[in-house]
């Protein structure tokens, strides 16, 4: 490579470098305005800002005087990777809101500062493999903290809710794998960086913060899977009121009694149960098929076990032990039986759109359909219909 290669290269390099650095102000400017929505939103926020001030004080690096100083470009380092404990934070709390407390984040920030003033006192590479080594196990928890508590997270979402729209959390764990991930490749590779590799670390830096801005912006955080709930949430009794379906007398003196499972016997409690559940199944299919329920776009379980007279613990167990499903999977096959209604009484001059046909049936995207319905009927939703308006004109022309 020549010599003129390498410094159009250069040049380049501090060009894409620019522009990234302005990417992340806009970006900063945009999310103040989101930063009351939640949390999520203010840790975003900071760690956009950081992001921000850590790529404008780069600009000192296009003066031929600093641009070679190795003291220098490992202070710039070390005052990098202070934003990583806040970025942290942020994937943490989309898939679980309130695990990461203020106190925790603010000392997991000091730490990571404290190595920039040891370092103006100490210039050794032993403070910079301490930094990084902070920055790395910080990198690593959360990844496999985020992985365990996604699959949880998805897990309750689809035992608890019948849509999956800006509520998903597969966009974080992408987000977070690709964004370590390449801010680890870059870090083993700091100090024999080429103008190539800082390119392509600037364009992949700019496509993932656009990708997590985005999904970010969307996405509703659920308050159900706050941490400081989940250890009263997963007790053995109930964590809400006793469900009064099965309660003769006095409610408050019932529910107190049904409160302490040692005032049962085993066989009071299966009754008790088996009349419960009976109750709950009949109301069920009552508010289904006459109310049609899962009509609505955003239904819950916590909705759905209000109109039946029960909490959503009862409801859950019901659903889970007596029907072996999901409040997810069986609100959508519902919904697929109504699109099958629709489209059996369907004829070519009134023909509907998958679109039309999924929207009045309740659910919130035309790819949410598709995949329910072609895991319930075995067929795509275009193929279903086409066959019905198959048979309708052979039994009209016979």
């Amino acid at each position: 490579m020549t010599e003129s290669d390498i410094h159009t290269l250069e040049a380049l390099a501090h060009y894409t470098r620019g522009v990234v650095t302005l990417c992340y102000i806009f970006w900063s400017f945009l999310l103040r305005r989101y930063r009351k929505r939640s949390r999520m939103m203010r840790l975003l926020y900071a760690a956009s800002v950081l992001i921000s001030i850590g790529y404008a004080k780069d600009i000192l690096f296009t003066f031929d005087s600093l641009k070679y100083s190795a003291y220098l470009n490992s202070l710039s380092r070390l005052t990098d990777i202070v934003y990583v404990p806040v970025l942290a934070a942020f994937f943490l709390e989309v898939v679980r809101p309130g695990k990461v407390t203020n106190r925790q984040l603010a000392t997991a920030i000091a730490i990571q500062f404290s190595f920039v003033p040891a370092f103006i006192v100490w210039p050794s590479q032993i403070v910079e493999c301490a930094a990084e080594l902070v920055a790395y196990s910080i990198s690593a928890a959360t990844v496999i903290g985020l992985t365990i508590f996604a699959a949880r997270y998805r897990r309750l979402m689809y035992d608890n809710y019948s849509y999956t729209e800006n509520i998903d959390v597969q966009w974080v764990l992408f987000s977070c794998y690709a964004y370590f991930g390449t801010n680890v490749l870059y870090s083993l590779s700091f100090r024999e960086t080429t103008w190539i590799s800082e390119i392509i670390f600037n364009l992949t830096g700019v496509i993932l913060w656009s990708v997590i801005f985005v999904f970010a912006r969307r996405h509703r955080v659920l308050k159900m899977f706050l941490a400081r709930k989940d250890k009263a949430r997963e007790g053995d009794a109930p964590t809400e009121p006793v469900d009064s379906l099965c309660h003769q007398g006095n409610p408050e003196e019932e529910s107190a009694k049904d409160d302490n499972p040692d005032n049962h016997t085993d066989a009071q409690n299966g009754i008790i149960r088996q009349e419960r559940d009976r109750i709950i199944a009949l109301r069920l299919q009552q508010l289904m098929e006459e109310q049609k329920l899962y009509l609505l776009p955003k239904l819950s379980i916590v909705d759905l076990s209000v109109k039946i007279g029960t909490n959503k613990t009862y409801l859950s167990d019901y659903l889970n032990n007596s029907l072996n499903t999901t409040f997810h999977e069986y609100v959508n096959r519902f919904r697929i039986e109504e699109a099958c209604t629709m489209m059996d009484a369907m004829t070519k001059p009134h023909k509907r759109t998958m679109a039309d046909i999924s929207m009045k049936c309740g659910f919130n995207s035309i790819s949410s359909f598709n995949r329910h319905f072609r895991k319930v009927k075995g067929v795509s939703p275009r193929d279903y219909m086409l066959e019905r308006l198959r048979e309708t004109e052979v039994s009209q022309e016979a």
